[in-house]
């Protein structure tokens, strides 16, 4: 009974706190967020912290952090106060127990904040188990981080650091928030608290806490191996909702995803707390009355509020009686509803979603001619390859700044000539028992000239410092030796070098690619002058692709691994994918386009739009 009392009890407050938090508490972060960045500059990468870097910036970031973090705290205040009354029997109220644990924000106060902020934010987003709030549900790193540490020995024990890291620590301050919450400890002793907790528990207890948290670990990575999509964040919550429901086929499905797993979390949190609690309520002396510890000007001034909004409610009933008010009212909700009408209209996609592969593609020495002629022989639309200027002026294909991962040393591209880059064997972790070697970007564009496939490149731009005019203008060269413009399209992570390329060539397929972006994208974006926008996977949003199609502006999304992601993205409205198995990702688009048509497009040639598209 006491069980299912605090499960009962958790349910409600979770289904309150999670509308409040959708409606009202992101959106109106995110837009004071939001208003900041538009007004100083939408930055991408690493430019995003340049727009911190001043103390403005720096004071509105600390501000909405520290907020964040309070209001993350409050949440899972509520909860444990919930269960800890539920456990000792009491009565549980949930509109009672959300004033009763306001008390328990003492604890975030003064230096408290900054690191209590942090583990509310940064910790338990990472950890992701039984501690599950709304604002920040969750927090990955991405795997085009991951992805490149785990091709050395070095980064993958760096990886494997990092994970037992803020697993640790998780565990190791596993019971602050119970003691912040039913404490009001500050967060230094809290945790010192929480350790004591720890040395106090006993080995069996201590290892059915370790096996429990375990087990939601392995839970969450079996069903993180069924449902390998992405989930709904809360800024997929947005004024734009309404259009996602209807249009979007993703949505539809992620929502229902999203309805179930958050049931199953918070029926899980709070039983695991439960078992938690019914441990050391009385051990740790954490018995807590049933009323808030109010001092008797707190209660004075609840009771001064108290009757201030009964005087507004009745103020509000005494007008809506009469008739003006409710012709107002609806008024308002005709507007409302012509606004949603409007707002709900979708413009088509410019092209057909095309494939190309990454680096070339995995079945050959990254960026080498033999992984480019496998994405041709597998049906790409392009391959993707990484341009590097020699020491004597060369455009060829490598994509890190050094040669110390594929060769074996320390020396950059820039540092070489061709003759001498060309002689060197490349391994890369993924076909190691292959030998490659550099390819220059005049023999891909040979390659690609002689294959029948008639696959295009997409050359992406990677300057070291104070090379981008130079790069550029060795790639200009190359493209137009050999009259391969219309086949080959563009990108970079320095914007700079591609203006270069976009004066000389307005009609070439030029992008902008991205893996951090300061702010929503708007109007501003245009001045980029840029055809398409090449995203890192996890900046891929509900918003971010109905904002760019809004503004008439392709998504391609790099690096996708998986083809339910590759399906997902398709559905969102993502028109490019970037992969290092380009075949999975074609075979994915050839089924997509069977089930969907290509009516929904602008351009309907082959590849990317050239010359002048017709009307929407």
């Amino acid at each position: 009974m006491k069980l299912r009392n605090a499960v009962w009890s958790v349910l409600k407050f979770e289904l309150l706190w999670k509308l409040v938090t959708l409606v009202v508490i992101s959106p109106l972060l995110r837009e004071i967020y939001q208003t900041y960045v538009s007004s100083v500059g939408i930055s991408f990468n690493a430019d995003v912290l340049g727009t911190f870097l001043n103390l403005k910036g720096a004071l509105i970031f600390l501000a909405l952090f520290f907020a964040a973090g309070l209001l993350a705290f409050y949440e899972l205040s509520v909860v444990i106060h919930l269960v800890a009354l539920a456990r000792q029997g009491e009565e549980v109220a949930v509109r009672r127990v959300m004033k009763q644990a306001l008390w328990a924000l003492g604890a975030m106060k003064g230096w408290s904040v900054v690191p209590g902020s942090l583990y509310y934010l940064l910790l338990l987003p990472l950890a992701q188990t039984v501690y599950l709030h709304s604002l920040v549900p969750a927090i990955t790193i991405p795997w085009f981080i991951l992805g490149e540490m785990i091709n050395t020995a070095v980064g993958t024990a760096g990886v494997i650091a990092i994970y037992a890291a803020y697993y640790g620590a998780h565990f190791l301050l596993f019971f602050v928030p119970i003691f912040m919450a039913l404490r009001r400890e500050r967060f230094g002793q809290a945790a010192r608290s929480s350790a004591g907790c720890l040395r106090r528990m006993g080995w069996k207890r201590l290892a059915v806490l370790a096996g429990g948290l375990l087990l939601w670990m392995q839970a969450d990575s079996e069903l993180a191996r069924y449902w390998r999509r992405n989930v709904l964040e809360p800024g997929d919550f947005d004024r734009f909702f309404l259009k996602y429901l209807v249009y979007s086929e993703a949505f539809r499905i992620d929502l229902l995803y999203w309805l179930v797993t958050t049931l199953l979390h918070t029926v899980l949190m709070a039983a695991f707390l439960y078992l938690v609690l019914s441990w050391i309520l009385s051990r740790e002396n954490l018995t807590i009355p049933a009323e808030a510890p109010w001092s008797e000007d707190s209660r004075t001034i609840l009771a001064i509020w108290s009757k201030r909004w009964a005087r507004f409610k009745a103020a509000v009933r005494a007008r809506w009686a009469k008739r003006r008010w409710k012709a107002a009212a609806a008024a308002v909700c005709a507007l409302l509803a012509g606004y949603l009408v409007i707002n709900c209209y979708q413009p088509p996609l410019l092209h057909a979603p095309i494939v190309m592969g990454h680096r070339g593609s995995i079945y050959g020495v990254e960026n080498t001619l033999p992984a480019v002629e496998a994405a041709a022989d597998i049906g790409a639309d392009y391959a993707e390859v990484d341009i590097q200027l020699t020491a004597d002026g060369v455009p060829v294909a490598f994509h890190d700044g050094s040669l110390l991962r594929l060769a074996g040393r320390m020396e950059s591209v820039s540092a070489l000539t061709w003759e001498e880059l060309r002689a060197l064997p490349l391994h890369d972790a993924s076909s190691y028992q292959d030998t490659g070697y550099i390819a220059s970007l005049e023999e891909l564009i040979r390659f690609c000239q002689a294959d029948e496939s008639g696959m295009g490149l997409l050359i992406e731009l990677k300057p070291e410092a104070g090379q981008g005019e130079a790069l550029a203008r060795a790639i200009l060269d190359v493209v137009e030796a050999h009259d391969f413009g219309e086949r080959a399209i563009f990108m970079s992570l320095d914007y700079p070098c591609l203006t270069t390329i976009h004066e000389t060539h307005p009609e070439w397929w030029v992008g902008y690619c991205a893996y951090a972006s300061a702010g929503d994208l708007d109007e501003t974006i245009w001045q980029y002058s840029i055809d398409f926008l090449a995203v890192e996977e996890s900046l891929v949003s509900n918003r971010l692709v109905a904002q760019a199609r809004e503004l008439g502006l392709p998504v391609y999304v790099w690096t996708v691994y998986d083809t339910d992601k590759m399906e997902q993205y398709l559905q969102m409205g993502v028109t490019g994918l970037i992969s290092d198995w380009p075949d999975l990702a074609a075979g994915v688009v050839e089924e997509y386009n069977a089930s969907h048509g290509t009516d929904q497009y602008l351009w309907q040639g082959e590849g990317c739009p050239r010359g002048e598209l017709p009307a929407a």
